[in-house]
């Protein structure tokens, strides 16, 4: 179960599962309470959308405050949509990488969307954290299997053991896409409406993480489509080019 937080005059989704846990805190943003104008408002967190770098540190420290971080503590990766997963020390800006893994404390491990699955995976028992930019690219080419295999065989996780955390996004609802695209899926996850067709990635997200071993109970889905609720969320779908940036956001204490 997904809850809806006011902090600060944001508008802050997190999960109660992993609320449950005493040593993380994590948010996933709207567009809610930021300081960027129209294209943009309000709560934009990505640079090079078009909105001005001094809007976009704002929002970010405001973000941060919500999770008790600052951006000194931030590591990003230049999100390509592909299966590159980095191992996370220290803060800093991680070329071509779209998921993101540390067990070292007060790092705060961060993924920008604006319709791709924000995937948060977290084993308490071995306090290990990663974040995954999960977008149709990036879960074809098992971006995944390979953040769960690395939790496990580099710290120790046992996939029984992780929880996760699917944020806000694209749902099949509005996430049509064509037929070269849904031939490389499972057919149960295309849903066809006359002769268009729709995808329903985060059965897919599902359907894969189970099939590594995470229990269904341990899977909390906010199951918010970021297209249909445009008072809430940034959609890349629904707005283009100029669409601004959600952020994921998750630190160990």
């Amino acid at each position: 179960m997904f809850d809806a937080l006011h902090i600060n005059d944001l508008t802050l989704f997190r999960s109660s599962l992993i609320d449950s846990f005493n040593h993380i805190d994590h948010a996933f943003s709207t567009r809610l309470g930021g300081v960027s104008p129209e294209l943009y408002t309000s709560l934009n967190l990505g640079m090079n959308v078009g909105d001005k770098d001094d809007n976009v540190i704002r929002n970010r420290d405001l973000f941060l405050k919500s999770i008790n971080a600052s951006q000194k503590q931030l590591a990003c990766g230049v999100q390509v949509h592909g299966n590159r997963v980095q191992r996370v020390e220290n803060p800093g800006l991680f070329d071509s990488t779209d998921g993101l893994i540390t067990h070292t404390k007060n790092i705060i491990l961060a993924i920008k969307t604006a319709d791709c699955v924000p995937v948060l995976l977290y084993d308490p028992g071995h306090h290990v954290l990663a974040v995954v930019h999960a977008g149709w690219r990036s879960v074809k080419q098992g971006i995944l299997p390979k953040s769960v295999n690395i939790m496990s065989s580099e710290y120790g996780a046992k996939p029984n053991e992780i929880y996760c955390a699917i944020g806000p996004s694209i749902r099949s609802c509005c996430y049509e896409v064509q037929r070269d695209v849904a031939d490389q899926f499972p057919v149960d996850s295309i849903i066809r409406n006359n002769d268009r067709l729709f995808m329903d990635l985060v059965k897919v997200i599902k359907s894969q993480l189970r099939a590594l071993g995470l229990l269904p109970e341990n899977i909390d889905d906010s199951k918010y489509c970021t297209c249909c609720h445009d008072e809430l969320f940034f959609s890349y779908r629904r707005d283009g080019a100029q669409s601004g940036r959600m952020m994921m956001a998750a630190v160990l204490h």
